[in-house]
């Protein structure tokens, strides 16, 4: 009667060369991972570090030429901006040769936990006087008009947005009744928002067009920031405005 034999078993060199094999394979397969690792969290700290930058840029842009964080030679670091685990360092210097009138604004978000940059942006914001408003209108014919102070907005896309307002008078609210609006190109007005409410909504199609809104009151001495905004159908190229008042005076026109 034949036996047959157990299986031959792993001998320990065997074993040990399977061992080594193994450990050999893995280094570079540990690296993968480790840079894979790695390259997702840069990629996400560019993500919101460009955020980061340009939500530091908005807030410059509403700041006025003589804000202290627009000194010379201002230089200032935060520590966990905006509670995104990243620092952001804001530096201010005029620029030689513009009579104190042109300033260089650099913002400099760092990757996490390092003083590497991630993502820098540069800007520059200079002291003109734009009269009643940065749109560039004048008040004409007084009356309320004359308390309405209109400055910031930006055409994104098929918005103009931003839109900053102020009632200067010290004493008396003032209520915007209408809004005649004009725009470059083929498109429509779809809305109209300001207090964070839309005052008109619609389909219009003509520029030059007054628009009857559901009345817009401001409060004496007060700013309401970011307040108006313009939605059109598709992308606009520009826009113009005249606010007309509830005592129907009208104030020049503001164009972007």
């Amino acid at each position: 009667m034949k036996v047959s034999c157990c299986p031959k078993g792993l001998t320990l060199i065997e074993l040990i060369m399977t061992i080594v094999l193994i450990g050999v394979l893995m280094i570079p397969l540990g690296l993968m991972c480790n840079e894979y690792i790695r390259g997702v969290v840069y990629a996400g700290d560019l993500t919101v570090g460009e955020s980061l930058a340009m939500t530091e840029m908005a807030k410059i842009n509403n700041l006025s030429y003589s804000d202290a964080t627009l000194a010379d030679e201002y230089d200032n670091t935060t520590s966990n901006y905006e509670g995104s685990g990243l620092d952001l360092n804001r530096q201010v210097d005029i620029v030689a040769g513009t009579s104190n009138n042109l300033k260089k604004v650099v913002v400099t978000v760092y990757k996490r936990d390092t003083t590497t940059e991630a993502v820098k942006l540069v800007s520059y914001v200079t002291d003109v006087a734009y009269g009643s408003g940065s749109g560039g209108g004048a008040v004409t014919t007084g009356g309320e008009a004359d308390s309405l102070s209109v400055t910031g907005g930006t055409i994104s896309g098929g918005k103009l947005q931003n839109i900053d307002m102020e009632n200067t008078s010290a004493t008396d609210d003032i209520i915007i009744d209408q809004v005649r609006v004009s725009w470059g190109g083929s498109n429509t007005l779809t809305s109209i928002e300001m207090d964070g409410s839309t005052r008109w909504s619609g389909a219009e199609s003509t520029s030059g067009t007054t628009i009857d809104i559901t009345d817009f009151t401001l409060s004496a001495g007060t700013s309401y920031n970011n307040t108006g905004r313009f939605n059109f159908s598709s992308n606009v190229s520009s826009v113009t405005l005249v606010f007309i008042m509830s005592d129907a005076s009208e104030t020049g026109s503001y164009s972007w």
